[in-house]
């Protein structure tokens, strides 16, 4: 066997360096194109778009008291809350009102009712005592939770706050467009009903 034979039955081995700058690329991707991988589904990889819902004005928002409501389905409750500090994510003329999903990630507590607004922070869960930094996207900040609270994603117009769309998987759920109906009021945009199958308008 000549050597430029044998040199090209080799397995490719790639440097340290080389698998660093690959990793470095592909987090980069992610940064600069954050949208690629929200409008994925959660469960198939399908791009699907999220219903939009009309929640509260601006106006009548009055900090630390939450407004709730369901969404991206009835069945799924969320708080919306003014912090009085800005937050990541956070929408409003000082970047402070943000909303969250009120089921724990970890064996799906209700946290309704449980805002502390000293601290910014959603909790402790009744089953495990787990609590959520509100401020820093629902990142888990005690007890037993791993994952951060589902986020809701906000838009607002000028007076009008909406859901647009939920960063994590709501608990319970296999996909958040999945196995339930729509809230009264939601537009729907894109392919929402067509691609789910057991998505009830």
């Amino acid at each position: 066997m000549s050597d430029e034979k044998e040199e090209s039955t080799r397995p490719v081995c790639m440097h340290r360096r080389d698998v660093l700058k690959a990793g470095a690329v592909v987090s980069g991707s992610a940064v600069i194109y954050p949208h690629l991988s929200s409008a994925q589904s959660s469960a198939g990889g399908v791009n699907v778009a999220y219903p939009k819902l009309k929640i509260a004005p601006i106006k009548g928002l009055v900090e630390g008291e939450g407004v709730s409501f369901n969404y991206p389905l009835n069945e799924q409750p969320n708080v919306l809350l003014k912090l009085g500090r800005p937050a990541q994510g956070g929408i409003g003329p000082d970047f402070d009102i943000v909303a969250f999903s009120v089921l724990c990630p970890h064996m799906g507590g209700s946290l309704r009712g449980r805002y502390q607004h000293d601290t910014a922070a959603m909790g402790p869960c009744p089953f495990h005592f787990s609590t959520f930094d509100l401020a820093r996207g629902g990142v888990p900040v005690h007890a037993s939770a791993t994952q951060n609270l589902p986020q809701v994603k906000l838009e607002t117009d000028g007076k009008d706050i909406f859901a647009v769309g939920i960063n994590g998987l709501v608990y319970g759920y296999r996909d958040n467009l999945t196995d339930g109906t729509l809230p009264e009021g939601a537009e729907v945009i894109g392919e929402v009903q067509e691609s789910r199958g057991t998505l009830r308008g």
